[in-house]
């Protein structure tokens, strides 16, 4: 018998000794302040459920890409102190060796050291704010992917979080994408971001962002 039973069987017992005792008006108040009906114990909260991560397609035998977790670019093999000039000209070779031969005028590739900004004449102000925002917005975004890849998705939910516009190509289904993905990426790996000039194998939100950023005070100078 629970709490509420016992209180009952209590209350009944007190009313009918009332009772007897000729005491209606004690057996009346204990009845009126015990309500008749068994109070409502409030329902637990549901448990939450875990969105469940949509799965991805397996890697069909017919495709020759690989997901590429490491980011490389352009910028991250000409700074990166720790190569042998034998090791950054086999990086290029796998990135874009048409890009060595006659890099594009602002282009990341160069054979000088890179410096964070340009700067403009003596006493002229950086862009504003407004400006690198609406020349961000300007920067052609190309990702070459497969639906397979789960950091294809990444990238790809990235850009739709962040409003960046952005030309998506399948490489496993579009055969004019592939040729040039491999073209720009002969390791054959996915994905292969091209914002603006530079080339990014590997998907790495700071890696995507400065590219913008880069791209966009270029056309701003």
């Amino acid at each position: 018998m629970g709490w509420w039973g016992s209180m009952r069987l209590l209350a009944g017992g007190i009313i009918a000794v009332a009772v007897a005792s000729g005491c209606e008006e004690i057996a009346a108040l204990v009845d009126d302040y015990l309500p008749s009906t068994e109070p409502q114990v409030a329902p637990e909260d549901e448990p939450q459920v875990e969105a469940i991560e949509e799965k991805l397609p397996e890697r069909p035998a017919s495709s020759t890409a690989r997901s590429e977790t490491e980011v490389i670019t352009f910028r991250s093999i000409l700074e990166n102190p720790t190569m042998t000039r034998e090791q950054r000209i086999r990086a290029f070779e796998n990135l874009d060796p048409a890009a060595l031969q006659k890099p594009v005028v602002g282009s990341n590739v160069s054979g000088g050291p890179t410096t964070a900004t340009t700067r403009g004449p003596p006493g002229q102000a950086g862009p504003s704010a407004p400006e690198l925002a609406a020349a961000r917005r300007r920067v052609p975004v190309v990702m070459y992917s497969t639906d397979w890849c789960g950091v294809c998705r990444r990238a790809r939910q990235y850009f739709a979080e962040n409003q960046i516009s952005f030309e998506e190509h399948d490489v496993d289904r579009d055969p004019r994408a592939r040729e040039e993905y491999l073209r720009l990426n002969p390791r054959r790996s996915v994905p292969t971001i091209k914002v603006g000039d530079e080339v990014i194998v590997g998907f790495s939100a700071q890696a995507v962002n400065a590219a913008l950023d880069s791209a966009a005070r270029r056309r701003l100078n």
